[in-house]
This record gives structure tokens, C-alpha cells and sequence, in this order.
């Protein structure tokens, strides 16, 4: 016996003080996403960063792929405590949250996402009822790649093509859509594949990477090459009551990192970008791109649809027109 406390006793001597005790704040974080896609690979890399410069003081806990929250309802369901961090994306919510769930939208026509994440981020600084529509605190923001069109039964060449299709959308391209005779769907992307494969919907606007990461390429047979740009939004939040019980120095590691956070999630989207391609083509889908004339009329109709969304957002108080002025004015910079 007194052997074996002796060589425990010297088998404790090596281990890092650190790695035996407690961590002083154990957190969960949820997540709709897994680890193969690139917001849950993004979410684990940034889970270590926050343990280890933290010194392990914060120990976080992650449940992906819907195990504790939705996409469409995860402010609400992180604001009641579901988990103590999670993925968010108010840009799906039926209602409320109307600046972050509407001004990505007035992003339309921006090719390069590294400016869109540049612009919103400078927005959200100047204009605090980005962040208290929410009452959560945001630690991570998304912007991705340009989202195109795919499609289950054919091709869209012309804007006469879109006539009739049901296309799971996001809410800022409900308007474009209709005026093609189109009808736009909002619903989280990890509840599209099902209403994809029974014929609920036609088609769904995502990037190249949705083939691959989200097996869109299992149920769609063509990709048209019709841009959709695509805004920021906040996409990953703490808890509020969990926020305002951490310690200065902690909401300070957490702080710090959340433009990495959301540069290396673009990073890793772009990366997956050429995989999804090619994930496509291999699965059989037929990719087509479409006409410059008809890119150029397809987007004339954001224009008068962000106007009336502006006007929205003024008649209940809030910065509409004065925030759409000021993503114009950058766009043409």
C-alpha cells in the first residue's frame, strides 16, 4: 500500500499543476452545425483558444447538430439559458430582432465578404441597438461567399424561370424573388435537405460549399450561377445572466477574440467553397452560369425592396434609412 501511494504520489508530481484542477467556469455551447461543417470547425478551433487563454479557468462543453438548440429560435432559446454560449442567427427568426434580421440584406451587389464583414462591424460599433435588440452578448459575427441558386427539377437561365419555383431563402431575398414570380421561404438551412428531398421546395439560395457540407448535392440536380451577396450577422452570443457573472478578465479573452472568430469562419467558408464544387460535380449536378444581362436586371429588384425595408425600420424607431445610406455609400467607395 505504502508503495502504491508512493508511485501515485510521483505520477502526480508529473502532471502540470493546471491540468488537475477544476476549471473555475464551466460552460456549454450548442451549436445546429457539426464539426465537419466549417462553423462547427471554426467553433471547436476557437473553443480551445478561449481554454488555453484562459488557462484553463474557462472549460467549455459543446453539443452540436441541434442537440439543446434550433437555428431559427436560438437567440430566444439562449437568452432562456438552454446553453451558456451558442450559435445564433437572428437573420431566420420569424420576427423581432429587425435590425440584425433585416440590414443584411442592404448588402446586395458586395462581391468581396472581407469588406461586408469590414462595413458591419464598423455599423455595429456606431449603432448600440444592434446588440441590445438582442440581450445577448455577441461574441462571433458570420458573413459568407456569394449564395447562388440549387435547384431541384432545372435550370434557372432567364428570370421568367424563377416563375412559380418555392425557394428556402433568407428574408432580404423574399422581395427579388417575387418580383420574378417566385416565392421565398425563410427556414434554417439544417431544415432544408428534408423539404429539398419530399418536393416541399423547389430549390434553396446557398453557397458552393452547401453541396458538400450540408449533401445539398444529394437532392438537387442543378446549380445556376445567379449571385445572391450575402450580409453579416451575429452568429455566435453568450448568455447574458452567464455574461454578466464572468470576471472582467475573462468577458476580456472572449472580447478579444471575436474577430478572429468571425474571420477564420469566412476563411474556413471560402476553403469549402472549391470542396462543395467538386463534392457537386462528382454527385452529378449540372452547373450553369447565367447571362451578365440578366445578373444585372435580377438585381436591380433589391434596390426598391431594401428602400421599403429602410422605411420599415424608421417608422419603429430605428436607423433604417441612415444605416442603408451608409452600406450604399461604402459599396461605392
Amino acid at each position: 500500500m505504502k508503495h502504491m501511494t508512493k508511485t501515485l504520489a510521483a505520477l502526480v508530481a508529473l502532471v502540470p499543476a493546471g491540468s488537475l484542477m477544476a476549471a473555475d467556469f464551466n460552460m456549454t455551447y450548442a451549436s445546429p452545425y457539426t464539426t465537419s461543417h466549417p462553423y462547427g470547425k471554426a467553433d471547436a478551433e476557437w473553443i480551445e483558444r478561449i481554454e488555453e487563454q484562459t488557462d484553463g479557468r474557462v472549460s467549455i462543453t459543446p453539443y452540436w447538430g441541434r442537440a439543446l438548440i434550433t437555428s431559427r429560435e436560438g437567440v430566444d432559446e439562449l437568452a432562456a439559458g438552454i446553453a451558456d454560449i451558442s450559435y445564433i442567427a437572428p437573420i431566420y427568426a420569424r420576427s423581432g430582432y429587425d435590425m440584425n434580421r433585416l440590414v443584411p440584406g442592404m448588402f446586395y451587389g458586395y462581391t468581396d465578404p472581407e469588406k461586408v464583414l469590414s462595413v458591419y462591424m464598423d455599423l455595429v460599433d456606431d449603432y448600440p441597438v444592434f446588440g441590445e435588440e438582442l440581450g445577448v452578448h455577441v461574441v462571433g459575427y458570420n458573413v459568407g461567399t456569394p449564395m447562388h441558386m440549387l435547384l431541384r427539377n432545372g435550370p434557372v437561365e432567364t428570370l421568367d424561370d424563377l416563375k412559380g419555383l418555392r425557394i428556402r431563402s433568407a428574408v432580404d431575398f423574399i422581395g427579388p424573388l417575387a418580383t420574378y414570380g417566385a416565392e421565398g421561404v425563410t427556414m434554417p438551412m439544417t431544415e432544408t435537405y428534408p423539404s429539398l428531398e419530399k418536393g416541399v421546395l423547389d430549390g434553396v439560395i446557398a453557397p458552393y460549399e452547401a453541396l458538400k457540407s450540408l449533401s445539398f448535392a444529394e437532392v438537387v440536380s442543378y446549380y445556376s450561377e445567379l449571385p445572391h451577396s450575402r450580409g453579416a450577422y451575429p452568429s455566435r452570443a453568450v448568455n447574458m445572466a452567464k455574461w454578466e457573472s464572468l470576471p472582467d478578465d475573462i468577458k476580456a479573452v472572449f472580447d478579444a477574440n471575436t474577430e478572429w472568430l468571425s474571420a477564420r469562419t469566412l476563411e474556413l467558408s471560402i476553403e469549402a467553397e472549391a470542396a462543395g464544387r467538386a463534392y457537386g460535380e462528382e454527385e452529378g449536378v449540372v452547373f450553369n452560369s447565367v447571362a451578365p444581362e440578366v445578373v444585372a436586371e435580377y438585381a436591380t429588384a433589391f434596390a426598391p425592396a431594401m428602400e421599403e425595408v429602410a422605411a420599415e425600420l424608421d417608422a419603429m424607431g430605428k436607423p433604417g434609412s441612415e444605416v442603408l445610406g451608409k452600406i450604399r455609400a461604402a459599396y461605392d467607395e
